[in-house]
């Protein structure tokens, strides 16, 4: 891998990271009047920003769904644009990031995000709308880069473990992508590298002290961060196509996919990979054998590793796999339907071919 010529585009949002930062929401929202996508849990936090900046100033809409259904956007646009309002905020995971992001289409508005998980959406241009006759689709668009990002510790603080671990593993997701991205860069793969280690530190004490605490979760924060900015800052593969296949067409639930499939995808391309990647994922992940490291995460975790686990059928890895070949894309191994079947079958049952290389 050569970085003696390359591009980097920095797309512009302000980022807001340490405890605390939700007291600035208040000046960052300002006089606009704001929809706010967020489920009913942040019941509390919609009421303390209430009383600072006022009931007549806020319209909170409270349906969130995973893979942002088209009639939901439309559902959320009419009542936005009959509350006459002038800004979005969502606080939440990639689901209502991704409504937020689906509204921005339709209404030109910037989006406010508090993430209260790992997705990473909050960092990224990526938009994906599911349609019930033809699946998800995505795209990137500047419009649906949040202005502004506040990443409160306190947010992400609060997930249950189980919910932490896959939320983890698939901001891990996006940095393995990331580092052998066709269009890296030097600095996307050096900052993807540092992040990765620290989220396998921050996963292995998860696994150690059973719940999320603040030691794992400042780690965890942090990469994922740096996972969604370099998601924004280089194309995605295999992973994430075949993670928005099962999405988008099966109806399976974002994170666990991405727990499950990683593991496999990087074993799959692992053969293609230079030396020097190799050397680096293993300093990275601590392990000789990067995909056992991944797979060995879950495990630990207590989260799922095998798509049986998360309820997909085996009669279904064929479609699934007819579906991951559409539309070609960049990807550093050939994509051929016998391999990527292989891949889906041991995912299927949650085993590697195992060699340490």
């Amino acid at each position: 891998m050569s970085f003696e010529n390359f591009d980097f585009n920095a797309l512009p949002n302000q980022v807001y990271y340490g405890q605390g930062k939700i007291e600035l929401l208040p000046s960052i929202i300002a006089q606009q009047k704001v929809f706010i996508i967020a489920s009913d849990r942040q019941k509390q936090v919609l009421e303390a920003l209430k009383e600072k900046i006022g009931a007549d100033k806020m319209t909170h809409f409270a349906k969130v769904t995973p893979h942002v259904p088209a009639n939901l956007i439309q559902e959320a646009k009419k009542i936005y644009l009959e509350e006459r309002c002038e800004v979005i905020l969502a606080i939440g995971g990639g689901s209502a990031i991704g409504l937020a992001k689906g509204l921005a289409l339709e209404t030109q508005t910037s989006i406010i995000a508090v993430p209260t998980s790992y997705s990473g959406s909050e960092m990224t241009n990526i938009w994906g709308i599911s349609q019930p006759d033809s699946g998800k689709t995505t795209g990137r668009d500047h419009r649906v880069l949040p202005a502004h990002v506040i990443y409160d510790h306190d947010f992400t603080l609060s997930q249950p473990k189980a919910m932490a671990a896959t939320s983890a593993m698939n901001a891990m997701a996006h940095l393995m992508e990331a580092v052998y991205a066709p269009n890296n860069n030097p600095i996307t793969y050096i900052t993807s590298l540092y992040a990765m280690k620290q989220m396998m530190i921050g996963m292995l004490i998860l696994s150690r002290e059973k719940q999320l605490s603040a030691n794992s979760n400042n780690l965890l924060l942090l990469g994922a961060f740096l996972g969604g900015k370099a998601l924004r800052e280089v194309s995605m593969s295999l992973h994430h196509k075949a993670a928005h296949v099962l999405g988008g067409s099966f109806g399976m639930e974002h994170a666990p996919v991405h727990t499950v499939l990683q593991p496999h995808v990087l074993e799959y391309q692992w053969s293609t990979l230079g030396n020097k990647l190799k050397e680096d994922l293993k300093a990275a992940l601590m392990n000789p054998y990067p995909p056992m490291a991944l797979l060995d995460a879950a495990k630990v975790m207590d989260a799922p590793y095998t798509l049986k686990q998360i309820g997909f059928k085996k009669e279904n890895i064929e479609q699934a796999v007819d579906l991951m070949l559409q539309k070609p894309y960049a990807n550093p191994a050939p994509l051929h339907k016998e391999g990527l079947t292989e891949m889906m079958q041991r995912a299927y049952e949650g085993k590697l071919l195992g060699e340490r290389k």
